[in-house]
């Protein structure tokens, strides 16, 4: 008995001996613990470091709950986080009001649970600054379209941002190719450029260097882009790794070009307007100059009755040609200020081709061309040809065209008048106006529709006109709903067509 009672009692003493010790090390430990009840939730030990950490005495955290100390009314946003035991990042209130960042590591037993705590309110502060100032940089990223990337030769592989991945993929992602699958990224004609450039840099040894070419994303996008890259060297100059940015310049390099072909285009229209100016004064002046010169000559008292007769004529030729120059300006100036009234009719159009007989042939005669004939063409099949159209500009349509074949044709013959034809239940009329003059070479065919612009080689002689009767005619054929063409062969001549969508009747 004494000995198990001496046994006993140095048990006890090395016990609490133990407990002391832990209970300094609980004490005296840097970091805030805290025992709660799993029973009431209620703190039943809180060490010195918590106390300090709060801002309360141990016997008002004895009062309280880990509920108290949280920021909201919700239990499970309480400081111990409920039943995990993985590490949790909480705020929490101090004593005094103010809120901290805690990180909160709980350990459950059967009657009680164990929460180590520690104040990470300045580590939380600095790490979700930097998670902003990550955010900011992805977003200036996605905002002016570049991203940052890396290559090492070691892998043969560059890795890069999102925005990276987005330039190239068209889509947000962590991006990892080869050099091989860069080169296979870059548009075929600018491949050797974008090879030749970087192995000159590697070659030169170039700290730095600025390549613009096109990519081809898998979607079939083709963007350009502007790549500037730095070059790290060994002491040997051997290439450690190269690093830069990479930005998606395809809306700049569009406003860039549509500035060059805007400027390109006013060039051109101001040299074309120059021309025009210059050719216009010169038809005002040239009949003008006759009809003063005819008149002269009229009043003169030498002057026979039949060479009077001859001047008059001539006075009223030239006076034709300036008022349809003048004609053709107010026609030009209306339709280029949308101030073209167009009044459809019911036209019938065999009447209409007839109509134009007798003044086409007063203008052949006028222009002394006597190897050279003008046939109408219609369909006699039909009694009766109706279209919706405005008539009065069709016969401008048809003026011009039919004016300008007797200008560029010496001999053969001129035909003028319409097709017709039937599909789906459907009439067609195509117009046209065919000669056997000259013929007009290819690469002109686009630009003859143009204003202030006439037709003339080294095989045809330059015209009277100011290049305003073929615009005039398609800018009145798109006005009418319809559309103009022209198919020709240098030496063979020239089939002007134009045809319009609005309805035909046949009787």
């Amino acid at each position: 008995m004494i000995i198990l009672s001496s046994g006993s009692l140095f048990q006890r003493v090395i016990a609490r001996a133990t407990f002391n010790r832990y209970r300094e090390v609980f004490d005296k430990a840097g970091y805030a613990i805290m025992l709660i009840d799993n029973a009431n939730n209620r703190f039943i030990k809180i060490n010195r470091a918590a106390c300090e950490l709060f801002g309360y005495t141990e016997e008002e955290l004895q009062k309280m709950t880990p509920l108290n100390l949280s920021t909201g009314t919700d239990e499970t946003a309480s400081i111990s986080g409920g039943k995990s035991e993985e590490p949790l990042i909480r705020p929490a209130r101090r004593k005094d009001g103010k809120i901290i960042i805690i990180k909160v590591q709980t350990s459950y037993l059967e009657k009680f649970h164990v929460s180590m705590i520690s104040d990470v309110t300045e580590e939380y502060s600095i790490r979700r600054a930097l998670e902003l100032n990550e955010e900011r940089l992805k977003e200036a990223q996605r905002i002016g379209r570049f991203g940052w990337w890396e290559y090492r030769p070691e892998t043969n592989r560059y890795i890069g941002s999102e925005e990276i991945s987005r330039i190239f993929n068209d889509e947000a992602s962590s991006l990892s190719f080869t050099y091989q699958d860069n080169i296979s990224y870059t548009h075929p004609e600018d491949r050797s450029y974008l090879i030749s450039a970087i192995e000159d840099a590697l070659e030169k040894k170039k700290e730095s260097y600025s390549l613009t070419y096109r990519i081809i994303t898998p979607q079939g996008k083709v963007k350009a882009i502007t790549v500037n890259s730095n070059i790290r060297y060994d002491e040997n100059g051997r290439l450690l790794y190269r690093y830069g940015t990479c930005q998606d310049i395809t809306e700049t390099q569009k406003i860039m070009d549509d500035l060059i072909a805007a400027r390109s285009h006013a060039e051109e229209s101001d040299r074309l307007k120059t021309t025009f100016l210059a050719n216009f004064s010169h038809e005002i002046r040239t009949p003008l100059n006759a009809m003063l010169g005819f008149l002269n000559i009229l009043t003169s008292m030498d002057t026979t009755e039949s060479e009077k007769e001859e001047m008059v004529k001539l006075i009223e030729v030239n006076s034709q040609r300036l008022l349809r120059l003048i004609n053709d300006m107010i026609d030009m100036s209306r339709i280029e200020s949308n101030s073209m009234e167009i009044k459809y009719t019911n036209v019938e159009i065999n009447s209409f081709i007839n109509s134009m007989v007798s003044s086409f042939s007063h203008e052949l005669e006028a222009s002394g061309k006597k190897n050279l004939r003008l046939t109408p063409v219609v369909d006699r099949t039909k009694v009766s040809v109706y279209q919706y159209i405005d008539e009065l500009r069709l016969s401008q349509i048809f003026s011009n065209l039919v004016s300008n074949a007797i200008k560029f044709t010496d001999e053969g013959e001129i035909k003028y008048g319409y097709r017709i034809s039937r599909t789906e239940n459907r009439y067609t009329i195509t117009y046209f106006v065919t000669d056997t003059g000259q013929g007009i070479r290819p690469e002109r065919l686009d630009d003859i529709f143009l204003p202030f612009v006439q037709y003339w080689n080294e095989d045809v002689p330059k015209v009277q006109g100011a290049g305003l009767g073929l615009a005039i005619c398609k800018r009145l054929t798109e006005l009418m709903k319809g559309r103009i063409w022209v198919e020709s062969l240098p030496g063979k001549g020239s089939s002007f067509l134009f045809s319009f969508s609005t309805p035909v009747m046949v009787e």
